[in-house]
């Protein structure tokens, strides 16, 4: 018992801990950016350093060796997932191989330290800890292309009635996609940003366009710029093209919605089926079991 509590005491300090050292990394950036609004940059000797440095740093040194375990790590695998999660924390195909050996690492101490312990569960946790260490940075960053590329779906409609509005309105193609990447935030905006700097480089639209569509797997996002590439090389007007396409858009995800409804009612069947109904069922048999048998030899001993 003494030992269980010396656990939850140690767990506890460690959790305020970590509330606290939050709490101080937050007012220490407050401060951090006080100073670079208040002190001309020329003024500053020290850069600021990042606070995914110490991380990197250890992904690394880490990255020769993880590059040896392909488990569930394919390179261009890999390399897609990034591609359509944007690179989120300055993350690259080696430092995702230096993360899933550090992650591993991470779980087998933590998988130890839960076994030397001696709490519950504790050589499951010693097994799979590893593991989940290991598999934790691949999941994390599809999990981020995944939500990515929902977040570019529902942005979409909006995109395209702006567009429309400005083309109607006299701007150009270029014009009209840099104020829409002024004017929003967010991941369509992040690509259509990196589009039209391709475009202003030099390169064909038509490869700029393809291009856009590596980086997504949109299929709405997909038919429109396939509609840009016949309008550009047929010469047609491009902002009857988005309107018709935000309305098809628009119809597309109400035909999408219905579907997804249509597929959750045989789920909440099958859970009322399994879970609901036999746990009624179970309920009112204990409640006959007491009445008939429990209390009736309660009440027949007084």
């Amino acid at each position: 018992m003494i030992l269980y509590f010396i656990v939850v005491c140690i767990w506890s300090s460690l959790f305020l801990a970590g509330i606290f050292y939050y709490s101080y990394s937050m007012e220490l950036e407050k401060v951090r950016s006080n100073l670079d609004h208040f002190i001309p940059p020329w003024k500053v000797m020290k850069q600021k350093r990042s606070k995914r440095a110490f991380l990197h740093q250890w992904m690394d040194k880490l990255s020769p060796t993880g590059r040896k375990i392909q488990i569930l790590s394919d390179d261009r695998e890999l390399e897609g997932s990034l591609t359509k999660a944007g690179y989120p924390y300055q993350l690259t195909v080696a430092r995702i191989h230096g993360a899933k050996l550090l992650g591993l690492i991470t779980g087998a101490v933590f998988g130890f330290l839960w076994y030397l312990f001696g709490l519950p569960l504790a050589v499951f946790l010693i097994v799979f800890a590893p593991f989940l260490g290991y598999m934790a940075p691949i999941y994390l960053v599809r999990f981020i292309a995944k939500k990515r590329q929902q977040q570019i779906r529902l942005e979409l409609p909006d995109y395209l009635d702006m567009m429309s509005i400005t083309l109607q309105a006299g701007m150009s193609m270029d014009d009209a996609l840099a104020y829409y990447v002024e004017t929003t935030d967010g991941p369509l905006s992040e690509e259509l940003a990196r589009l039209n700097q391709e475009i202003r480089f030099g390169m064909q639209r038509e490869i700029a366009y393809r291009s856009l569509l590596k980086r997504t797997d949109s299929p709405e996002l997909e038919a429109l710029i396939q509609s840009l590439i016949q309008a550009y090389n047929l010469g047609t007007p491009i902002a009857k093209t988005f309107a018709l396409q935000a309305q098809e858009m628009r119809r597309m995800r109400s035909e999408k919605a219905k579907e997804e409804a249509g597929k959750a009612a045989p789920k909440i069947s099958l859970v009322t089926g399994l879970i609901i109904a036999p746990s009624i069922m179970f309920l009112i048999l204990s409640a006959i079991i007491y009445t008939n048998f429990i209390a009736h030899n309660i009440f027949s001993g007084f």
